[in-house]
């Protein structure tokens, strides 16, 4: 028999499910109330087209969660390529969020594989291998002085 801990946690989440997806069903709506040249207007200023637009917000705001546990998986330091290239960091953010992958991305999160596998799923990884290429920041002073001579 469930413990009462259990079963509250069970609850707790699937109202939060219930919450988030309501939520989502909310945006639709008020995406869907407006004119195709106010939402052409917005996906303009996003610079996404207006059908990415729909499924962006038709995921929600937790439709790129699996980035930052991808590129933690990685090794790749989030904030270092949010301060270095935000531009960067945002089109992953929507990439991510338009994945059709979502499944086997979590599932390669969990079983902790994605690091092995990312290539042959994850939409962003040829720039997660660009990231994964640089230098670290405090390493590209070596690079640029060459090796030690002392």
């Amino acid at each position: 028999m469930a413990s009462a801990t259990g079963m509250e946690s069970i609850a707790g989440r699937l109202i939060g499910r219930l919450m988030g997806f309501l939520d989502r069903f909310r945006d639709i709506g008020e995406i869907r109330s407006l004119s195709a040249a106010e939402v052409d207007s917005v996906a303009h200023d996003l610079r996404i087209s207006p059908a990415e637009l729909e499924t962006l917000v038709a995921r929600g705001r937790q439709g790129a969660d699996e980035l930052p546990q991808m590129l933690k998986a990685l090794g790749i330091d989030e904030n270092a390529i949010l301060h270095e290239e935000p531009g960067v960091l945002h089109d992953m953010r929507r990439v991510c969020a338009l994945c059709v992958e979502k499944s086997r991305c979590n599932r390669e999160l969990e079983g902790g594989t994605a690091a092995l596998h990312h290539r042959d799923y994850c939409a962003n990884s040829y720039t997660i291998d660009t990231l994964g290429m640089q230098p670290k920041p405090d390493q590209t002073d070596l690079l640029l002085r060459g090796p030690c001579c002392c």
